[in-house]
């Protein structure tokens, strides 16, 4: 499994689903080939049994699909969640100024027996940006550029159940805005990309110097964790969360992902099977 050279960084654990998934959101629209998976998997120390295993889940849960001749590719429902990872690049163009709206999303009629569609369910609020306010419904400001009507879309196209209601708030009483704003974490979410911006310097100043296997495990770990942690900032406005931490990172992130992708180009090279 990849790990990183820096024993004072934790990283979020890689699995070889997610690697997998790596592969084919930066190979697509095109294919990929087993072998290519496989040979560039174990160098970063994954076994070709759980990276077989993960190709098998991926397109059973129709998240790849096997066109024919060891070949894959993502699904169209890989592909939206390829879109969204993706985003971290523009999330400043996603906000406008806040007149204190709000938009909530009313599941109280959402069944909770099927625990894998309901985990799709708040998934998809969360990386919108929604807290639970009370039993049933889940909220966030209203300073997204998009309409509501296109927010429930994407919400729907990222697992949001049919049963779900979402709509726009914009009569609170005191009490209830006075809730809805602490929902979030934002001195924890503030410290949190702080750190991983000293974190992306330190990298990127060791990463020329580490052996090439070593460069490219370290830079996918923490590469995505970053990204990871961006795409899940719900996006608030100023008066709720200062956004210099934020614009920041993706900064830094920008400059780490172009070294980044210069070792993975060197690996990819080394890695991959010869025609």
């Amino acid at each position: 499994m990849a790990t990183l050279a820096n024993p004072r960084y934790v990283p979020r654990h890689l699995t070889a689903r997610e690697l997998v998934i790596d592969f084919l959101s930066n190979r697509y629209p095109r294919e990929m080939s087993a072998a290519e998976i496989l040979g560039v998997g174990t160098a970063l120390g994954f076994t070709e049994q759980s990276l077989r295993m993960a190709l098998t889940r991926l397109v059973e849960g129709a998240v790849a699909a096997n066109t024919g001749r060891g070949l894959y590719r993502l699904s169209p429902s890989g592909e939206a969640m390829r879109l969204e990872v993706r985003k971290w690049r523009n999330l400043d163009d996603l906000a406008k100024p806040w007149s204190g709206a709000w938009i909530g999303v009313f599941d109280a009629g959402v069944p909770r027996s099927d625990r894998a569609a309901l985990r799709r369910h708040e998934r998809a609020m969360r990386l919108r940006g929604f807290r639970e306010l009370q039993a049933g419904l889940w909220i966030r400001p209203a300073n997204l550029r998009d309409s509501v009507a296109a927010l429930r879309d994407q919400l729907r196209a990222l697992g949001l159940h049919p049963a779900a209601l979402v709509a726009g708030l914009n009569d609170l009483d005191d009490d209830s805005r006075a809730r809805a704003t602490g929902l979030w974490d934002t001195a924890a979410m503030l410290a949190t990309y702080r750190a991983l911006a000293d974190e992306l310097l330190a990298s990127q100043t060791r990463l020329e110097r580490l052996p090439l296997d070593t460069a490219a495990a370290e830079s996918m770990v923490l590469g995505r964790d970053v990204i990871r942690h961006i795409n899940l900032d719900p996006v608030l406005p100023e008066e709720l969360m200062p956004q210099r931490a934020l614009k920041n990172l993706i900064s830094t992130m920008s400059d780490y992902d172009q070294l980044a992708r210069q070792i993975w180009r060197r690996f990819m090279r080394a890695h991959s099977p010869r025609e």
